[in-house]
């Protein structure tokens, strides 16, 4: 990609005519803000990439102002020299023609995704004083349960907004990722660890996981490693993937299932004594209930897990076997792939944290360890503030159902519109969204129509999603590009290591950063939060040097963002200790807590929500593309041609069968929706699964390359209730993404 100042106008020129004039979202070359004017000579900037949380190194070659290449860092331990395809493509989202520019306010009030928003430009004053105003209204009158914020906690000063004003209903997609595994290894290992060592592994075995097809560098290149060094590597999935193709067994498993199989291994294991006898004796709390978990897994034989899967018995136990006998062995857990597929996705995870357990490598080389990391204090510690209100109110997502769920203090996707339409009608009048769209959730339209009775909604964003297209008030947000902070390496960190995320570009247009409107908010509506001692108010920039000052990091961020990185090479010293709750210092394969907490203490089998039936009769699954990041991505342009649709997923024998053809248009149909799309025949699925890519089928019109193309797999799955979850025994949560089941006929 070849950019400068001048082809930038003549490129983003030619798609004026795509866009609403002379309304808000004016021709891109008109409200371009370059950086300052520097000498025509070619700079080499390094900073990471935030497209996933692996942020890897980035080397940015920027000439005139302009961003023209970037690639991966030689030495990067996440990226090691190499990045993505998206993000190698981040210059895309900086100077996408879409963006948008400067806030906007709502002039139709019909809110729908097919509406126009009718919008026009407004000051940031009006903006935030608008948006202030109608919050601290609704506090007064409806109290802080009356709003929604449905974001990521992003930066200390939005959380310390959100604290500050009492807010109960934060929600996020973590109930979509991995707040199952979060709670299951609080109890079970003493945190949630991203850190795999494959490079060290001898024995890996993936249960759906599939890092390496999803492009996870960091990942990817552990299992490379590993196989490198002699590893072996099984799968089991109900499709064929880029990691499948790195196992040296692949086992087609029937969809809902792992649960069976996982379950069955750690009977062989546990039935013939096969643990790490040294491990789970001295570390874990095995030997106190011993009698209890041999009598537990004893039911879960391979014959029945066979039955259940199709993996056949035989390979069952022998797979168990070998995973015991081969050391160091690895079972990983990671986000979405596994740990919210199903219904029964909470014991699942249970069950794969228990074969870490027997396999005696947690925090041990070749296992899943604790990151050693570099602590970066928080704005609450450099400037501690006065007391925070008590957070009272009614949980919108009936998270105080699952009291397990509720101790990590994040919010459920799965069960909002359940919430906002039949639990509490009514209670939320204002919402504030930051880099989250519909789109993402399960049954979309469902939510379309909660977001309807939501009187006032705020989205801030840097493209005009379908969420950006029901509000009334729009902020225009900056990008990772155009920012700066410290990067603490998590996934792949036997010793510390931070590296330093800066500038490539000054914030175009009227961008700006969700810190600076958290401050400016916390301003007009909780100013004795916002204040220093020293009676200054609060400051993003002198936050981050705070934090690379006391972290040891240097005097500054100035500093720091000379230096790069900061490395403190240090031997690995397996933990002896485990922080598990219940204060035990014990990883816990039988967790008490969990029936103290009407859980269940060990894991048991659960089917997943739906079955095939007459009417329904195949599996349904969803995954997100290696190309792009869930839904975030369509409109970039290089990733857009890359993959610009989705289509049906199909066996050629189910095909055949169904009379369908390569391209024929079909109808997907399940018992909350349908879609139509043209199908691809592949021997990658088994011929009783159905598969759509999820991230396409964009509403917004605004969006002038992903807008309107492929479908919403999203559409075709059942939202929940906070009660269906209790009902199933899913107490941690998991989202059910991949539990319907559906027809398709073609058309």
């Amino acid at each position: 990609m070849s950019i400068t100042r001048r082809n930038l106008f003549q490129m983003t020129g030619g798609a004026a005519g795509l866009l609403t004039a002379p309304g808000p979202f004016l021709a891109f070359d008109q409200f371009f803000r370059p950086a300052a004017a520097q000498a025509a000579t070619e700079q080499k900037i390094l900073t990471a990439c935030a497209i996933c949380s692996p942020n890897c190194a980035i080397e940015a070659t920027v000439r005139d102002g302009a961003v023209k290449f970037l690639k991966g860092v030689d030495g990067d331990f996440h990226g090691e020299g190499h990045l993505c395809g998206k993000g190698a493509s981040g210059a895309e989202f900086l100077y996408d023609p879409d963006r948008l520019k400067y806030p906007m306010k709502r002039t139709n009030p019909r809110k729908g995704f097919d509406e126009d928003p009718g919008f026009v430009r407004i000051s940031w004053a009006e903006a935030l004083d608008t948006i202030a105003d109608r919050f601290r209204g609704y506090i007064d009158k409806f109290g802080p349960e009356s709003l929604l914020f449905v974001t990521l906690p992003a930066h200390d000063f939005l959380s310390r907004l959100i604290n500050a004003l009492g807010i109960v209903n934060r929600i996020d997609h973590i109930d979509e990722c991995f707040l199952t595994d979060n709670i299951i290894q609080r109890y079970t290992t003493g945190g949630k660890q991203y850190t795999n060592d494959f490079d060290n592994s001898k024995y890996i075995l993936l249960f759906g996981w599939d890092q390496v097809a999803k492009n996870k560098i960091v990942y990817a290149n552990g299992i490379v490693k590993a196989r490198a060094n002699g590893a072996k590597v099984v799968r089991f999935a109900p499709t064929y993937t880029a990691t499948s193709k790195m196992a040296n067994e692949f086992f087609n498993i029937r969809p809902g299932t792992d649960l069976a199989v996982a379950l069955a291994m750690i009977n062989v294991i546990i039935s013939n004594n096969l643990y790490d006898r040294d491990f789970v004796e001295q570390y874990t709390n095995f030997p106190q209930y011993e009698s209890e978990i041999r009598s537990h897994f004893a039911q879960y034989t391979p014959q029945w897990a066979a039955e259940l899967s199709d993996v056949p018995a035989a390979d069952i136990e022998r797979i168990a076997r070998e995973f015991a006998a081969t050391r160091p062995a690895i079972a990983p857990a990671h986000k979405k792939t596994l740990c919210a597929n199903y219904m029964n996705s909470t014991q699942l995870v249970h069950a794969i944290s228990i074969l870490n357990i027997l396999a005696g490598t947690i925090d041990r080389p070749g296992g899943r360890y604790f990151a050693r990391g570099i602590p970066l204090p928080g704005a609450d510690a450099i400037w501690p503030p006065p007391p925070y209100p008590a957070k009272t109110g009614r949980r919108i997502d009936g998270r105080n159902l699952l009291p397990l769920v509720q101790e990590v203090d994040q919010g459920m996707f799965s069960t909002l519109a359940d919430g906002m339409l039949r639990r509490y009608p009514g209670m939320i009048k204002a919402a504030f969204w930051n880099n989250y769209t519909m789109l993402g959730f399960p049954f979309p339209l469902h939510l379309e129509d909660a977001m309807r009775t939501v009187e006032f909604m705020v989205t801030m964003d840097f493209l005009p999603t379908d969420t950006v297209s029901m509000s009334d008030i729009v902020l225009p947000s900056v990008i990772y590009l155009e920012g700066s902070g410290v990067v603490v390496r998590n996934y792949r960190a036997t010793y510390p290591q931070a590296v330093a995320r800066q500038p490539l570009a000054s914030p175009l247009f009227e961008t700006r950063s969700i810190a600076y409107v958290a401050l400016e908010l916390g301003k007009r509506l909780a100013p004795e939060y916002f204040k220093k001692p020293d009676g200054n108010w609060l400051n993003a920039n002198e936050l981050l040097d705070e934090q690379v000052k006391r972290a040891g990091l240097g005097e500054n961020f100035a500093d720091f963002r000379a230096k790069g990185k900061v490395e403190r090479p240090a031997p690995f010293v397996p933990r002896t200790s485990f922080p598990t709750v219940g204060g035990t210092n014990k990883c816990q394969i039988l967790v008490p807590q969990f029936a103290e907490k009407g859980a269940e203490p060990l894991p048991k089998w659960h089917p997943k929500r739906d079955q095939p039936s007459a009417e329904y009769p195949y599996y349904y699954l969803t995954f997100i593309p290696g190309i792009h990041k869930r839904n975030t991505t369509q409109n970039n342009a290089i990733l857009n041609e890359m993959m610009p649709t989705n289509a049906a997923i199909i066996n050629p024998a189910l095909a055949a069968k169904l009379g369908i053809k390569e391209g024929q248009m079909v109808r997907v149909r399940s018992r909350v929706g349908q879609v139509e799309l043209p199908a691809h025949l592949s021997e990658t699925i088994r011929p009783d699964c159905v598969q759509i890519a999820h991230g396409f089928g964009h509403r917004s019109r605004l969006l002038t390359k992903a807008g309107l193309k492929g479908v919403r797999d999203g559409d075709l799955v059942p939202d929940a209730s906070a009660e269906d979850f209790v009902a199933a025994g899913n107490y941690g949560g998991a989202s059910c993404i991949m539990d319907a089941v559906v027809n398709i006929e073609p058309l």
